[in-house]
């Protein structure tokens, strides 16, 4: 927070300087009300009260208009010191490696990023107005010292217990403010999930039970910010009631000072002044320290967020720049989140334009990476005879808790060009395998090569841009579908969208759609069925054409002839690319060279489909499970008409 504040010093000394002005004029106003009480009044000098009440109405406009800036110069710093830290915020969320999300619910990154940081940047409005309230703090005093000592320690008493009030104020809040921050960030959680699953609650018809739980959410909210008001409402009529206590030991002691002569009815006057003048800064200080308590608290869980370990950006061994890498530090977060998730992705066409420009020179960079293997690179990493590169994973073993192994000691060899579909029962690691490949999760043990160098040795840029990784569960963001399809490859032109909803089988969810290639998606692309947006998003990762394809169930969501068409033309974006298919449905089987079963983290078997199915019961069972093509554990499966014959096509006997 400090160094955000830090970086927009002109704002905050434009604030200050207006705080210190407004100050100025404050403390002059009770200099001239005593000296026109004793001239002009007492004095029976009516020149000196005329020109003392338009000098203090003087005062009165200039002090109203220096307030104004102070309060306008206080706001602008905290606004754009929240913009900043949003932006710091969301760069470094987009950052954090997939095990980070894997921890943190989406809503309550939102929260982080919107209740906390406006928590957060409360104080720094008040930065200007505590600066000129504390300098009228001690101006006061010098002033009324000069006059008399004795009535100053009466007049200033209260600035001290409302001190130590302060004190054991923030003391209490503390807790409670916390309390209260981490139930928001639940029930931002909460209210996301429910909104986002709110087709599954109709489905249910549990729109009862959904509102019951927001609700007892929200109940938790409630109690955690009475209770925190609660310690407000027992503290803050204290610094209302001090200083009320002072002004009435000022006119009870001055009185009597004056009446022995010892200060002059001005001089009390003054002291008044001086006495309802400080009135407002210690009840402001009562509800500052309130607030920095609770935006303490606010900036404490942004900044555990900001010190998280984000990936490693650059190679392992050398940290520096390679040959035929032009990304820009912020390219590795874009090519990764292309296939993730991004906590809280707006749907506004605020955001769609945000996107647009930010991929608009990472994709680039992208496309420059996928041009060029950095210079650095093994004699191997280079492309094989089709144009892909090697993947080998070498005795990797991966947990996603400590004990808890999902892959172990697992071998396994993909050559450049090749197709390797990769089988297994609910469990066994298959996807987890595909996200070690872009370094979503990095290995326990062993090691993961691409083009024969260690993924740990590629710049997150470099490695990424060889990667065109497809998911089951497809993400659209908001916006349209040419600003999808152009998410990872901003410089594609039209006839290679067109070219990649082709391969994809997607001509009819564009041509179905007004506006073509410039209607807008909807939020998650969910005005679309789970076929369409997974047709989409295949399409988003061909136009892309990286060496190596990491496809997850890439047709799940479709139909058996919506399948075969993508299958046929899949067949031919595979040939040649190194691909790995996570794979259950046997005409996506039959796009591969080779089959790999995995079983209890490790390759149980490999071969290619008629091998397999004649040496492996447990894959027999594995297919009869996923896809129930076959009625007997023991018979080969029927692919259907439409199925593609040719390269690891299914045997039928």
């Amino acid at each position: 927070m400090t160094a955000a504040v830090g970086r927009h010093r002109r704002l905050m000394a434009a604030g200050i300087g207006a705080g210190l002005l407004w100050t100025a004029t404050k403390l002059a106003a009770p200099l001239l009300v005593a000296h026109t009480v004793d001239a002009g009044v007492l004095g029976d000098d009516s020149g000196q009260l005329w020109l003392g009440v338009a000098l203090f109405a003087g005062l009165a406009v200039v002090g109203a208009g220096f307030a104004g800036l102070r309060r306008y110069y206080g706001q602008c710093l905290a606004y754009v010191v929240e913009a900043d830290l949003r932006d710091r915020l969301l760069a470094r969320v987009v950052r954090l490696p997939a095990a980070f999300h894997d921890r943190h619910p989406s809503g309550v990154l939102v929260a982080r990023a919107t209740t906390d940081l406006q928590q957060a940047q409360q104080p720094v409005i008040n930065i200007p107005i505590m600066v000129s309230n504390l300098v009228m703090l001690v101006g006061t005093a010098i002033l009324l010292a000069r006059i008399d000592p004795v009535l100053t320690m009466v007049a200033m008493a209260p600035a001290v217990a409302v001190f130590a009030v302060a004190v054991r104020l923030t003391r209490r809040l503390g807790p409670r403010a916390l309390d209260l921050q981490s139930e928001l960030g639940v029930l931002a959680s909460t209210v996301e999930e429910s909104i986002a699953g709110v087709r599954t609650t109709k489905g249910l018809g549990t729109e009862d039970d959904e509102r019951r739980r927001v609700r007892d959410q929200a109940g938790q909210v409630q109690r955690a910010a009475l209770r925190l008001n609660s310690v407000r409402a027992t503290y803050l009529p204290l610094a209302e009631l001090l200083p009320a206590f002072g002004l009435v030991g000022v006119l009870w002691i001055g009185g009597l000072r004056v009446a022995d002569g010892a200060l002059t009815v001005g001089e009390l006057v003054q002291f008044s002044y001086f006495g309802l003048l400080i009135v407002g800064p210690l009840r402001i200080a009562g509800m500052t320290a309130s607030q920095l308590k609770r935006a303490v608290v606010s900036a404490g869980l942004v900044a555990a967020i900001l010190d998280e370990e984000q990936e490693p950006i650059a190679a392992r061994a050398a940290a520096g720049t390679r040959a035929g890498s032009t990304a820009d530090p912020g390219a590795e977060t874009t090519a990764g989140g292309t296939a993730g998730t991004t906590a809280g992705a707006s749907g506004s066409t605020a955001g769609t334009a945000a996107r647009t420009a930010t991929t608009g020179t990472t994709g680039t960079a992208r496309a420059a990476a996928r041009r060029t293997v950095p210079a650095t690179a093994p004699v191997s990493a280079t492309a094989g005879p089709g144009g892909g590169l090697e993947v080998r994973f070498e005795g990797v073993t991966f947990g996603y808790a400590p004990g808890r192994q999902v892959l172990r000691e697992l071998d396994l060899v993909v050559p450049a060009g090749e197709c390797v579909a990769v089988v297994g029962a609910t469990g066994s690691g298959k996807s987890t395998l595909g996200a070690l490949v872009p370094r979503f999760y990095d290995v326990g043990a062993g090691r993961v090569c691409v083009g024969g160098r260690d993924v740990r040795d590629w710049s997150l840029a470099d490695l990424r841009a060889q990667l065109g990784v497809g998911f089951e569960d497809a993400f659209l963001f908001s916006g349209t579908v040419r600003d999808n399809l152009r998410f990872g490859a901003p410089e594609a032109d039209d006839e290679q969208l067109r070219a990649a909803v082709r391969l994809a089988g997607a001509q009819d969810v564009v041509a179905g759609r007004p506006g073509g290639y410039d209607a807008l998606v909807g939020e998650r692309g969910l005005g679309l069925s789970g076929g369409q947006r997974q047709r989409l998003a295949l399409a988003r990762t061909l136009v892309a054409d990286p060496p190596v394809l990491l496809l997850d169930s890439p047709t799940s969501a479709v139909d058996p002839a919506k399948e075969a068409e993508i299958v046929a033309s899949l067949a031919t974006v595979v040939r040649g690319r190194t691909t790995i298919l996570v794979a259950h449905r046997p005409a996506v089987i039959g796009l591969a060279d080779r089959v790999v079963l995995l079983e209890g983290g490790r390759v149980a078997a490999t071969g290619t489909h008629e091998d397999l199915l004649e040496s492996s019961p447990r894959y027999r069972q594995v297919l009869v499970a996923h896809s129930g093509d076959l009625d007997d554990p023991d018979a080969d499966p029927d692919p259907g008409p439409g199925a593609p014959a040719g390269r690891g096509a299914l045997a039928m006997s």
